[in-house]
């Protein structure tokens, strides 16, 4: 009957008292056997019967029993069920159908001879760099100022010995356009694993014109230093027009150690108004078809090929499911692991206390308890996580779309300086959170754009300072005074426009002083302190701090670190 024990022992008990009583009257063995073959061949077919016996127990059960049965009946296929999805979703395989890398190089790649490109000369002189000796790569960071007189007659020495280094990228400076042909790194990765080469060694590069042209200006050479800081600018400039954001964010800080070492030559030297008119001319001529803003094209590339390795292809369950083993892979893999001492602070061994074993106790429970509460807080965030990826994550193509949303809202946000941002009452940051909320691969791959769009608004006003200081350093040679405000410079031919302020969205703030002159920016606190310089923690003057101004000029003393 296929069922209970108990149910069977009572059916059996049944028939075997129908026989007792059928066959009770027979006299004979012989007798009772034809009767019981007369009552087994009159009961019908006994398949048929223990199916209607079981059938007839299951419409007496209780209802609770009924309702248990089913229960267990529909949990079993519901598990049966999620283990086919979860085997079918756990060995999903990608499909990449666009050759990203591809695209990027034909979009980088101008419509020019390849004789007019700056890379393979810059990469040259990069690779000569890549084994450098430890003292020199120490004087390459350290500051002219903050140099000893032994440590400059050394640098100079290598700079002379190393002249074809730095030809080499003055040669590239004088190229028109700067791209370079990218490929795989050898990874899986497509175009996360592209790599970027030679990065650090460009900024030393700079690092190198930058000494170079100190030490020229010290010798009272100031065209050659000129030339030098010259030439590192449009280093810079020409990997700020390299696609992706680090080469942006590297060719922004090389910019700037070409204009902070001009203005530090200002400060110490008489530089004669012919040069300065040739300087000022050299940059605005740089600058006149200069884009400041940052390109997100690579890296809304990157995240579209990482999407298509991240998800399979479309089928007819849906439009491709995120594959969860590739997403875990993307996860940093570095743990820090942080020692802690017992004991924090210095006790001497006749005021140091051994804890009572109650406190032992105490201690330990607490400890426990805390344990306990982080495991159950771990699991709930692994069980909620992984859950939303089976079941509640966005497809594929609605992962494209959340994609280009978010780049389309950067292209809109990067032409605003922070003063708009300011003035528009608009929460950048909550608006990119909202974009990709919810979507576990734009949450770990999209990257935090408002500091680079900011930086580039920064870095404009940086140049645009420098070329105000040289005009006004002009007006003074020429007139034996320093103008009024800025707009003088403007009506006598000195200076194309005046420098805005990023943070005000008006012109930098000029001070006439006694016999010297005050620029400055209010600064991310977007308060004027009254040319009152931004510090660090440690009381040191440093630029665009929410604590004070950003001074331009007078250029603030270099704090000297003995």
């Amino acid at each position: 009957m296929r069922y209970r024990r108990e149910v069977r022992q009572d059916v059996q008990a049944e028939l075997s008292a129908h026989f007792e009583d059928e066959l009770k009257e027979c006299a004979s063995d012989e007798e009772k056997e034809q009767k019981a073959e007369r009552l087994i061949a009159g009961f019908g077919n006994v398949k048929l019967l223990a199916v209607l016996l079981r059938r007839a127990k299951k419409r007496c059960r209780p209802l609770w029993q009924t309702m248990v049965a089913r229960t267990f009946q529909t949990v079993g296929v519901l598990i049966v069920c999620f283990v086919i999805y979860v085997v079918w979703f756990l060995t999903g395989k990608p499909v990449v159908t666009v050759d990203y890398i591809a695209e990027l190089n034909r979009i980088v790649r101008p419509t020019a001879d390849d004789s007019q490109n700056a890379a393979p000369l810059y990469h040259k002189a990069a690779k000569a760099y890549e084994e450098l000796p430890d003292d020199i790569v120490i004087l390459l960071h350290t500051r002219y100022k903050q140099a000893t007189a032994e440590q400059k007659p050394l640098i100079n020495k290598w700079l002379a010995d190393n002249k074809e280094i730095l030809d080499l990228v003055i040669a590239g400076t004088q190229k028109p356009y700067y791209w370079q042909k990218y490929e795989e790194g050898g990874g899986v990765e497509g175009m996360m694993s592209i790599p970027m080469p030679h990065l650090t060694e460009f900024r030393r590069l700079a690092y190198a014109l930058r000494w170079r042209a100190q030490l020229h200006a010290e010798q009272g050479r100031y065209e050659e230093a000129f030339d030098d800081l010259k030439s590192c600018y449009r280093l810079g400039r020409h990997l700020k027009d390299g696609p992706f954001l680090i080469e942006q964010l590297v060719g922004f800080s090389i910019e700037r150690t070409a204009t902070e070492a001009l203005l530090h030559i200002f400060c110490e030297h008489e530089i004669d108004l012919v040069r300065l008119t040739k300087l000022q001319q050299d940059f605005e001529e740089m600058l006149a078809d200069e884009d400041f803003t940052v390109d997100f094209e690579a890296e809304k590339l990157s995240l579209f090929d990482e999407i298509q390795r991240s998800f399979t292809g479309s089928h007819y369950l849906g439009e491709g499911h995120i594959i969860p083993k590739h997403i875990y892979e993307l996860y940093p893999m570095v743990q820090v692991i942080e020692s802690l001492s017992a004991d924090s602070q210095s006790i001497s061994p006749a005021k140091k206390q051994e804890p009572s074993w109650v406190s032992k106790f105490i201690s330990d429970v607490r400890y426990e308890i805390y344990e306990l509460g982080d495991l159950i807080y771990e699991a709930g965030s692994f069980v909620k996580k992984n859950c939303y990826i089976l079941f509640l994550h966005p497809n594929k193509q609605e992962t494209f779309q959340a994609a280009q949303k978010f780049y389309d809202y950067w292209e809109r946000m990067k032409v605003k300086t922070p003063g708009q941002i300011q003035t528009e009452a608009i929460d950048i940051e909550e608006v990119h959170k909202k974009v990709i909320a919810g979507n576990v691969l734009l949450e770990l791959l999209a990257p935090a754009l408002a500091r680079c769009v900011e930086l580039s608004h920064l870095n404009e006003c940086d140049v645009k300072s420098l070329i105000a200081i040289i005009a006004l350093l002009r007006y003074e040679k020429r007139s034996g005074h320093y103008p009024d405000d800025l707009q003088e410079l403007t009506s006598a031919g000195y200076l194309k426009e005046l420098p805005m302020d990023p943070y005000s969205d008006k012109p930098l703030i000029y001070k006439r002083t006694d016999d010297n002159f005050l620029l400055y920016s209010v600064g991310p606190n977007f308060t004027d302190d009254g040319g009152e310089s931004g510090k660090d923690t440690k009381g040191r003057v440093r630029k665009w701090r929410n604590n004070g101004d950003t001074v331009f000029w007078p250029v603030p003393k270099l704090q000297i670190k003995q």
